[in-house]
């Protein structure tokens, strides 16, 4: 009989897997190039997911830190480790959705 944690670690590695499929899947309702590579738990050593040729981690929690959720009218949060370089977080449709206006252009160039 599996205890309470091995029945939970079982869950936890479902929901990150279905967080994977679905970043795939809407990176390809915006015509972008998209593999999971973290299938069946083989944990790809570059990342989860491989979007336009860029190797991306999933990360699934229960809550996420308030402080990177855009508040009142923002539309992301830029934050920063002491001494590294700044990230964002932004929606992750409007992430594809900047991919895939960057991949056009270059297309027409």
């Amino acid at each position: 009989m599996k205890t309470k944690a091995q029945r939970r670690g079982k869950r936890n590695r479902q929901r990150g897997a279905e967080l994977q499929r679905q970043a795939v899947r809407i990176a390809k309702e915006f015509d972008l190039e998209a593999f999971n590579r973290d299938r069946g738990g083989a944990q790809h050593e570059q990342g989860d997911v491989e979007i336009e040729g860029k190797f991306y981690g999933c990360k699934r929690r229960k809550k996420v830190p308030a402080w990177v959720l855009p508040e009142k009218e923002e539309h992301g949060v830029i934050f920063r480790q002491d001494r590294e370089a700044p990230y964002i977080a932004i929606p992750y449709d409007t992430f594809c959705f900047l991919i895939k206006m960057i991949k056009l252009n270059q297309d027409v160039l």
